[in-house]
């Protein structure tokens, strides 16, 4: 009898411990995203400003302090009703009582935050004090700013609408599957470009220490960067592929019917037509028939 051999190659050893670590950076999406953050930012480091190691972590601090006021901020001016009371029921009033005590103690909290951490920032870099270590280049700071802003989730929930103010008809109303796309999209290409400059361009005083660097970045950023937009992409094709079950309305269709979308009542400038010859807004189209197969207006069975 033939003794089976329970050794694994150093190969598949290898993928063993590689589709572990890509568990564990799927699962801590928010240590991977200060990491990638940190990673994309030494290396602005080591090909701006070789010889000022701390302009990225200045630069890091300065952003994430900036993205809290600025989110506070918007949080603030969206509220219809300022009045510490919490309705909850009308049974237990002491219950409501505590969990008002509680968001006006909370309120406070973030309300003093916002003043100290504004103070900070006039102090630190309205006055310049305590910065001899940060004089970053205007490109420096626009490529990690714009960084900043296609990784952090907070800059990315704004993003869709900003996309939609664009009025670009081929998304369809998509915009918040596109998002995610493309800020990944870019982001893992302008760090392989970093990563690819600072490898082989990045003189010989840095090059030498910057092989590390690029690995990490090449991984972390670049390789699960573009697995976490295979992802997204995954669920944008399925929602595209059931628009993609009903042709586009002609010009002389939407212009014979000149009329409203029956699902959102407005204008409609690009429709799909559903096989019952009824039209609809791509998106309106979409999140009806999510639940259910007939169409909207006429309840006739569309087979998707």
């Amino acid at each position: 009898m033939e003794r089976v051999s329970l050794r694994r190659s150093p190969w598949e050893a290898l993928e063993s411990f590689k589709d572990r670590l890509d568990g564990v950076a799927q699962r801590c999406e928010g240590m991977l995203l200060l990491l990638n953050q940190v990673l994309f930012f030494m290396l602005c480091d080591r090909w701006f400003c070789p010889d000022d190691r701390l302009t990225g972590l200045y630069s890091l601090l300065f952003y994430n302090i900036l993205c809290y006021l600025c989110h506070y901020a918007a949080n603030v001016f969206s509220l219809r009703d300022y009045t510490p009371y919490v309705h909850v029921s009308d049974q237990s009033k002491i219950r409501h009582l505590a969990m008002s005590v509680t968001k006006m103690v909370l309120d406070l909290t973030k309300g003093v935050t916002f003043v100290i951490t504004g103070v900070f920032m006039l102090l630190v870099f309205g006055l310049e004090q305590g910065l001899e270590h940060f004089s970053p280049s205007w490109p420096y700071l626009v490529l990690t700013g714009a960084y900043f802003v296609l990784t952090e989730r907070a800059c990315q929930e704004r993003l869709p609408p900003l996309l939609g103010w664009l009025q670009l008809a081929s998304l369809e109303s998509l915009e918040p599957l596109w998002v995610p796309v493309l800020c990944r999209m870019a982001s893992s290409l302008a760090t392989l470009l970093l990563v690819v400059a600072v490898s082989f361009w990045g003189g010989q005083d840095t090059r030498g220490g910057a092989w590390g660097l690029c690995l990490l970045a090449s991984y972390f950023n670049v390789y699960l960067g573009l697995k976490s937009m295979d992802r997204h992409l995954k669920v944008l094709l399925q929602e595209r592929a059931r628009l993609g079950r009903f042709r586009f309305a002609t010009r002389q269709e939407l212009k014979g019917l000149d009329d409203v979308c029956p699902v959102c009542l407005q204008r409609m400038t690009l429709a799909r037509v559903t096989p019952c010859r009824h039209m609809f807004h791509g998106d309106c189209l979409r999140r009806s028939i999510k639940d259910r197969t007939t169409c909207p207006m006429c309840k006739q069975e569309l087979w998707c």
